[in-house]
């Protein structure tokens, strides 16, 4: 039998991980600039890992946000799962719930941003780099991807950041008005 507040409150966490993942969009745009790329860069390299398909500008956009949304909603999911399962981790007010995002978002960081930025993320910004300055060379585009790890690292720890505070406002507050119905 499934368990009725157990669905809800996932389904709070689920609201809460898109809406903190809709979020997180200044920060990834603000890291393209500064590499002196496109905004969508990021999100057509995290489709590309997906398609496997370097040449389809529109497919990998598409790909990259629903990519970038779904993670948050399972994300989120599973903080609702855990902090209403888990007396210890039961959110009682906006700072437990903010506290608790921000701890559950550094370690989404840690252990799906940072791998996924290294392993499938840079790979495709390296192609995305070559096809639209073909004349710079695989070195040049290394470096230019070197020289910026840490505001991408950075502005993703940030972002993460963010994504923990809405998180834990969004999900406290769904949880609480869940409570009064």
């Amino acid at each position: 039998m499934i368990n009725k507040k157990l669905v809800k409150n996932s389904s709070f966490g689920a609201i809460g991980g898109i809406i903190a993942s809709i979020t997180m969009y200044p920060f990834l745009f603000l890291t393209t600039s500064m590499m002196g790329l496109p905004l969508d860069d990021l999100s057509i390299a995290r489709g590309m890992a997906i398609s496997n398909i370097n040449d389809n500008y529109y497919l990998n956009l598409t790909l990259g946000i629903l990519m970038h949304l779904l993670t948050g909603a399972i994300s989120g999911a599973i903080f609702g799962i855990i902090v209403s399962t888990i007396k210890k981790l039961a959110i009682t007010n906006f700072k437990r719930g903010i506290m608790e995002g921000i701890i559950f978002s550094i370690i989404i960081y840690m252990g799906l941003f940072i791998p996924t930025t290294l392993g499938m993320v840079m790979p495709n910004l390296f192609d995305i780099m070559n096809q639209s300055n073909p004349t710079q060379s695989s070195s040049e585009d290394r470096q230019t991807i070197g020289q910026n790890l840490i505001p991408i690292y950075g502005f993703g720890f940030i972002a993460h950041i963010v994504f923990g505070i809405v998180l834990g406002v969004t999900t406290t507050f769904l949880f609480k008005r869940g409570q009064m119905t």
